[in-house]
């Protein structure tokens, strides 16, 4: 294989074996494997999957499991086969986690032993019949992880795979509580490849605390694939305990390391980090939210020589769209950054004109750097497009350097802690409380010793007359219907909601 046979992210992976073969790939839990033990196991569940559960090129094949080694195995057996991997949120509640999974199409799906309480109850609504692989423990009828990578179930064919190929499908929570499958293709990943690179200033040497959520944009889309590229090593770890982390970055001598703005404020706050070796950490890369200059200065004072990073993307853009470099991490800290090579962007007024520099619009994106399509929503996202512009919804300005400042969300996305939490989706849980009249949901800077969470969601609730509500039991019926970081922070109780002459909600008043 050459270099300009890399056209898929499976290219990549073979690449790695004749590249890498003793290199390390995978760290999980104390223990290691090169390239080529990785590839063994690869292939025993490949060839499983395809003779076992005859998954084919084109098939979804979805993975409800938290960071492990097992999704790794999984993401790569798919990817070889030319099956859609398709990352299933951990924290979803039971009608989110029935229509994801209903929604890819999936008859294969891979469960922890953490999440099949819920999963075996709940998708027994959904319309295919789905077949389990249980990861972590055996159930009655279902195929064990374990075994199936101890044994290979014979040869199978090699299907061919062009970069136009579906590689993995994403979902992304939208503004009518339905989340959409955002489709990306092999030519796709490449390119987000190319940009982490520039962006992070990846390199072979490399070992990667992979620590954010592996059904996440940046493990699939960038992580992953980037290490099979570059023939680096990813340590992968569930674990949040920033001492744990801590741990784990000395004992691996791991280089770069990616979260969220809530992590690092607990790591540059953390008791006894001088106790741990941290010198070979060279990068902190955060995104999500802004990250406080209070946390960037602590960082700085305990981790001297480690670059701040902090980027932006989308999950219709096909890359990582934005990053700020270390040396603005303070000055220009609410900036998302500039974009980076080959990605396009413009800030447009109401009436789709691009506006001059310093003043405030809708970002958009080129249609090049978005992903084609909706699964199973056909033409969905061409309504977000004009002219040849994606729309994303975000209000922003790009200031006289070309540094991107976000100013709002059209969509009324919410961000906690680096999640995305849409009000209309909350909104429409608290409605269905039978003791609710009216709720509008909206997004407030977090303050106090929940400064680091960026911003927390806000619900201001009308009970229906003569009814009685306490705060108790709107966040218990949210946090029974949706993941806890959708579960409001703070509960209002007001008479009325407060509106404009043609009966809108002012949302500005209940700030």
């Amino acid at each position: 294989m050459n270099r300009w046979e890399l056209q898929t992210i499976r290219d990549f992976w073979l690449n790695a074996q004749k590249q890498y073969p003793t290199n390390t790939a995978a760290v999980f839990q104390g223990r290691s494997w090169t390239f080529r033990e990785c590839d063994e196991l690869v292939e025993n569940l490949r060839s499983h999957l395809v003779r076992d559960f005859d998954v084919q090129k084109g098939d979804t094949v979805a993975m409800l499991l938290p960071n492990c080694f097992a999704y790794f195995t999984a993401y790569w057996a798919t990817v070889k086969i030319g099956a859609i991997v398709t990352p299933v949120n951990t924290r979803l509640r039971a009608t989110e986690l029935e229509h994801v999974v209903a929604n890819s199409e999936a008859n294969v799906v891979f469960v922890h032993a953490d999440c099949w309480a819920e999963a075996r109850e709940t998708l027994a609504g959904v319309p295919q019949i789905l077949r389990f692989i249980t990861v972590g423990f055996e159930e009655e009828e279902s195929a064990c992880f374990e075994k199936l990578i101890a044994a290979n179930a014979g040869p199978v064919d090699d299907p061919a795979i062009a970069g136009e190929d579906v590689a993995i499908l994403m979902h992304t929570s939208g503004t009518t509580g339905k989340p959409k499958g955002a489709v990306m293709r092999n030519c796709d990943l490449l390119f987000n490849v190319k940009c982490a690179i520039i962006a992070q200033s990846f390199r072979h040497e490399d070992i990667h605390l992979l620590v954010v959520p592996m059904f996440h944009a940046t493990a699939l889309y960038s992580m992953l694939p980037s290490c099979a590229y570059l023939g680096s090593t990813v340590v992968i770890t569930p674990e949040s305990n920033v001492r744990e982390l801590a741990k784990l970055i000395a004992q691996h001598r791991v280089t770069t390391f990616f979260g969220v703005p809530t992590m690092f404020h607990f790591l540059a706050t953390l008791k006894g980090l001088d106790e741990f070796d941290l010198s070979s950490l060279r990068l902190i890369a955060y995104a999500g939210s802004t990250m406080p200059p209070s946390t960037i200065r602590r960082l700085r004072e305990r981790l001297p020589g480690v670059a701040l990073h902090n980027f932006f993307g989308l999950t219709e853009t096909i890359s990582m769209t934005h990053v700020l470099p270390s040396e603005d991490a303070i000055e220009r800290g609410s900036s998302i950054g500039k974009p980076l090579p080959e990605v396009w962007t413009r800030i447009i007024d109401e009436n789709g004109n691009e506006l001059p520099r310093g003043e405030i619009g809708e970002l958009c994106f080129k249609r090049e750097n978005v992903v084609q399509y909706y699964w199973n929503q056909p033409g969905l996202l061409d309504e977000s497009i004009t002219d040849g512009w994606f729309r994303t919804g975000d209000l922003a300005l790009i200031d006289e350097d070309g540094y991107v400042y976000l100013k709002g969300r059209r969509k009324e996305m919410i961000i906690v802690g680096g999640e995305n939490v849409y009000a209309l989706e909350v909104e429409q849980v608290i409605l269905q409380h039978e003791k609710v009249h009216e709720v509008a949901v909206v997004g407030v800077e977090a303050t106090g010793v929940r400064t680091y969470l960026g911003e927390l969601v806000k619900a201001v609730v009308v009970p229906k007359p003569g009814e009685s509500l306490a705060e108790l039991e709107i966040k218990r019926h949210c946090a029974e219907r949706l993941a806890s970081y959708k579960v409001p922070q703070l509960v209002e109780f007001r008479d009325e909601l407060p509106r404009n002459p043609t009966g809108k909600v002012l949302k500005r008043d209940l700030l």
